[in-house]
């Protein structure tokens, strides 16, 4: 990544090589420039830098114009943190929802499988099997979905009245559902 530099400020970023050799039609350059004499023509390379920590959901960062790092003597990449508009924040919470509701439908999925049924759907339709060894798996998985969905269900709740923060994500979430282990 890189910047065109004029009088120590950025007039282009990013800049690309592909677009440093455009405008230098009639000078050929080897394959890989040095910083060293891509700097006599004032291109500097940029520095990746992290994102600044924020919080995701009520806030977004946005990368603003490189900045020279004295103490490091190099350009480098910088970030903004903004305010998200409402909308942003519903469609967020919106998504974090669903994508905790899908990661919970694929931990009991899951879990089924263990005992080659397809899903937990699957595994529920055995609730009522004249075997034995089908109908108590089909009804434990019954009571492992209830219960699961209902833990979650109470939690979602709970964010939703503001007496429970909001979950950053499903790992947040999922130390709280019941466990879903096979009874011996």
């Amino acid at each position: 990544m890189y910047a065109r530099i004029e009088n120590q400020a950025v007039v282009q970023y990013p800049y690309t090589i592909a677009q440093f050799r455009a405008s230098q039609p009639n000078t050929s350059f080897p394959p890989d420039i040095p910083d060293a004499e891509l700097a006599i023509y004032g291109v500097v390379r940029v520095v990746i830098t992290g994102q600044p920590e924020h919080d995701r959901l009520t806030q977004t960062v946005q990368e603003t114009t490189p900045v020279y790092s004295a103490q490091r003597s190099r350009w480098e990449q910088a970030w903004q943190v903004v305010a998200a508009s409402a909308e942003e924040i519903a469609a967020r919470k919106q998504a974090l929802q669903a994508d905790i509701v899908e990661q919970t439908q694929g931990r009991l999925d899951a879990f089924a499988r263990t005992r080659q049924y397809d899903g937990i759907l699957s595994a529920c339709t055995y609730a009522t099997s004249p075997t034995a060894k089908f109908a108590a798996e089909g009804q434990y998985c019954v009571a492992q979905r209830d219960a699961t969905w209902a833990k979650l269900y109470e939690m979602l709740a709970e964010v939703e009245a503001g007496t429970r923060p909001i979950p950053s994500g499903y790992q947040d979430i999922e130390p709280e559902l019941p466990a879903l282990t096979w009874p011996v």
